[in-house]
């Protein structure tokens, strides 16, 4: 009996030992997909540890990078997700969508020039990409250019039709022009893309009570309202009742 619980002892040991060696064995590639997993069901602690242990393996992988940065993006560890995307354009100089975000960085930062820059390179490696064009024009309405701003909303839109908030950075630069039949349209398309876009109908009111359309400016506060903005509810209580 004693020996056979010594073999068991043993077998049970050379299991441990096994999973244990089969488990330190993963490749980049495996934490790579693990990773991905992970940040698609919204766990980016869990992807962060993939894609560190990927980087371990793979330290000259620039797609690794860009991923761990997206990952701290999202959990606003903006000065980690900085450094990712920085090191993933050294690695990777073309890559457009590392550009991109560490724009959008520099951008929350109030670095508004800065961040121009990493836009402009994210399209010129990427011509197509129209969130770069959007982000590249709400830098440049900061820095007072009203042409290139609404240049950069029209381009992102011809590049990307159903981009809802295109339409409404546009229409808002629009009504600040005076320009309220065009703003108006762009404010309409934005909300029938995107039917719970709350400052669409918050401004969208605004843009009505400006040309005097009491009942739908008040309609569009409710409706901004009942999406959540109090701001609307105290203009529907100064302007509607």
């Amino acid at each position: 009996m004693q020996l056979k619980f010594q073999h068991l002892v043993r077998l049970t040991f050379f299991f441990l030992l096994v999973t244990l060696t089969v488990s330190g064995c993963k490749t980049a590639k495996t934490h790579y997909r693990e990773g991905l997993e992970r940040a698609s069901k919204n766990d980016y602690t869990g992807a962060v540890r993939e894609y560190d242990a990927a980087i371990a393996k793979k330290p000259d992988d620039g797609s690794l990078y860009r991923l761990r940065g997206v990952a701290k993006y999202e959990m606003e560890d903006f000065d980690g997700a900085f450094a990712d995307f920085s090191q993933a354009i050294l690695l990777v100089p073309t890559d457009a969508e590392s550009f991109k975000f560490r724009g959008d960085i520099k951008q929350n930062r109030g670095q508004y020039k800065q961040a121009i820059e990493d836009y402009n390179q994210a399209i010129t490696h990427q011509p197509n990409y129209a969130k770069a064009y959007n982000n590249r024009g709400l830098n440049r309405a900061r820095l007072k250019d009203t042409k290139g701003a609404v240049s950069d909303f029209t381009q992102a839109i011809t590049l990307q039709d159903d981009y809802a908030v295109a339409y409404l950075n546009r229409a808002n630069l629009r009504m600040r022009q005076k320009q309220y039949t065009p703003a108006k349209e762009d404010y309409d398309r934005a909300i029938s893309l995107d039917p719970n876009m709350v400052q669409a109908f918050y401004n969208r009111g605004v843009l009505n009570h400006t040309l005097k359309n009491r009942k739908s400016a008040c309609q569009d506060w409710q409706r901004a309202f009942e999406l959540g903005s109090p701001q609307a509810n105290d203009l529907i209580k100064r302007f509607c009742k």
